[in-house]
């Protein structure tokens, strides 16, 4: 184990390292921000990610886990093995307005550095080019397959319009509901239809009603897609589409069989067909590990970072590094590139993303991933402490 004078000699050589790269860091941010691409459409990036990888010693695999915009970049050897989590897709119409070309980017340099002083460290640094968070939940493949075997513990950093270390994500499944009935004239012959839209009104007004005994972590909500095609005329088809979303896998599970309960019985009143489907793979929970965070706090502080963290944020959403949360130890902490009152996916926010101060909350949030790494390389404890609490929050 090295000594914590030699501890902090890595962490001033990986600072170093990030403030010799920051030319190029900022090159890569302003090139993923100036061309952004959509969920398993990022080419560009990709290649230009794995490049840079390539350039710096790393051996990369391209298309992982069958996607043609995923990748790994692995530096050292043996255990222990440290992740750092690149995001690189962009929202439609609004580009990065989630600020993934700086999640990209800090981790790619995050990465670089550690990889500078692997001659001084055992162990290994491993890169996952992630696409698709924003729509389609690239992450929820690459755990399927298996990408995250031998990984000790996995990070990245999120933009956001404040600076905290622990943010939850509820699970989330998604349900398409569509309903067969009957058409008719509405007016001539009303007796002779069935209409599939009361059966979908009927089902959405249950599920509405069904919220006030839910859990205050949980969300349903839905929107009806089809609804008929003429006034005059009962409809004889009708679809909605829902997202079903807990803290808990186990309540999830239980909602879901809930809402599926409503639009049954929405069908059977109404003397419609119900066809339910769940559609693509389960978002799961967040899972957090906090001495984890605690660790990543330290790093970010004596770097001169304030943080906010008060009670743990219940602005919940759900994000695809929920599943890799629950296959290895993973933070996602926050940190601030803007004023308070712009948030996430707003226009604001994606210029945020390519200013001074969002490149200068970048670089802050490397440094700190890549000191933590050091922490977890370099002091068997810290690892081990880490992995006693993930092993002692069982999925939920």
């Amino acid at each position: 184990m090295a000594s914590q004078d030699e501890v902090q000699q890595l962490k001033n050589q990986v600072q170093v390292e990030v403030d010799r790269l920051t030319p190029d860091l900022v090159a890569v941010s302003r090139f993923l921000h100036a061309n952004p691409e959509l969920a398993y459409e990022e080419r560009q990036a990709a290649e230009l990610l794995t490049d840079v990888l390539e350039q710096h010693g790393f051996a990369v695999q391209r298309g992982v886990a069958n996607l043609p915009t995923a990748f790994t970049g692995l530096a050292g050897s043996g255990a222990p093995r440290i992740a750092f989590l690149a995001e690189y897709d962009a929202l439609p119409g609004l580009g990065h307005a989630c600020g993934h070309n700086l999640i990209g980017t800090a981790s790619l340099g995050a990465a670089l550095a550690v990889r500078s002083v692997l001659d001084r460290v055992a162990g290994s640094v491993f890169l996952v080019g992630c696409p698709a968070e924003e729509k389609g939940g690239g992450k929820i493949a690459l755990v399927e397959a298996g990408i995250f075997a031998g990984t000790d513990a996995a990070m990245l950093v999120h933009p956001s319009n404040r600076t905290e270390m622990v943010k939850l994500a509820l699970g989330m499944r998604e349900l398409t509901v569509e309903f067969f009935g009957k058409a008719s004239h509405a007016a001539a012959a009303p007796d002779q239809g069935v209409n599939a839209l009361d059966a979908a009104v009927l089902a959405y007004v249950g599920i509405g009603v069904m919220r006030q005994q839910v859990r205050s972590d949980a969300r349903i909500h839905g929107i009806i897609t089809h609804g008929g095609q003429a006034p005059n005329i009962i409809p004889e088809y009708a679809a909605a589409r829902y997202y079903v979303r807990a803290l808990d896998l186990a309540y999830m599970d239980d909602l879901f069989g809930r809402v599926v309960g409503c639009c049954e019985a929405a069908a059977q009143a109404t003397g419609c067909r119900v066809k339910l489907t769940s559609v693509g793979k389960d978002y799961q929970p967040y899972k957090p590990v906090y001495s984890f965070a605690e660790m990543f706090q330290r790093n970010l502080e004596s770097l001169g970072e304030t943080v906010d963290q008060g009670p743990v944020d219940r602005e919940l959403g759900s994000t695809d590094v929920g599943n890799v949360s629950q296959t290895v130890p993973t933070i996602q902490p926050m940190i601030q590139i803007c004023p308070r009152e712009v948030a996430c996916h707003m226009t604001a926010f994606a210029d945020a993303a390519a200013s001074d101060a969002g490149h200068r909350a970048m670089f802050a949030a490397t440094k700190a991933m890549a000191m933590t790494a050091l922490d977890l390389l370099t002091e068997p404890a810290a690892l081990e402490r880490v992995a006693a609490e993930f092993r002692g929050r069982a999925a939920r």
